[in-house]
């Protein structure tokens, strides 16, 4: 029972209270109390207390076993709701520099393409000295072993001259250097 210790303690010498009473007046309170002795000895008695003892055990260790399961229960959902804010958290502050640069690099979008366009005109002239064909001869370079194709080159018809950009660049140069 739910009650304070002050109203046990009434309610325990009330009952000593009644039963000496009951024994110092009645004869029938005597004889009910001693037949209680070897009823309890029996079957209904081990029953009573066997319940008695089970209301005991569910009242003290298992109410504290269910209550500790809850606690655990409880602190595993804290520990995983830490677990995911402690992680966001870190995740946030690890790609802050990142977001920042490319928060930086939409801002600065219409200098980028500016820039971006000023390195293709300069390179413009570059590229077009590369791919034009003035001072160059590809008959001149059939009888070099830079080609392309090696020394198969020699053997093979002159349409089938294959040269990389930078080998005729450098073919160019070489042939330009030579008129001079």
């Amino acid at each position: 029972m739910d009650i304070y210790e002050e109203q046990k303690m009434v309610a325990i010498y009330g009952l000593v209270g009644l039963g000496a009473l009951g024994w110092g007046t009645s004869p029938h309170v005597r004889c009910a109390s001693l037949l209680l002795v070897p009823k309890m000895l029996g079957k209904e008695g081990r029953l009573f207390i066997l319940g008695y003892a089970l209301a005991a055990i569910y009242a003290g260790p298992v109410a504290n076993l269910q209550h500790n399961l809850n606690e655990v229960i409880a602190s595993l959902g804290c520990t995983v709701e830490h677990q995911i804010k402690n992680a966001r958290a870190a995740w946030r502050i690890s790609t802050a520099p990142l977001r920042a640069v490319f928060k930086d690099l939409l801002s600065s979008r219409a200098s980028l393409k500016a820039e971006t366009k000023n390195i293709s005109t300069s390179f413009e002239d570059l590229d077009a000295q590369v791919n034009s064909e003035a001072g160059f001869v590809p008959e001149d370079a059939a009888d070099s072993e830079e080609t392309a194709q090696g020394a198969q080159a020699r053997g093979a018809p002159r349409s089938r001259l294959h040269l990389s950009t930078q080998k005729m660049y450098e073919l160019k140069t070489k042939l330009i250097r030579e008129e001079r």
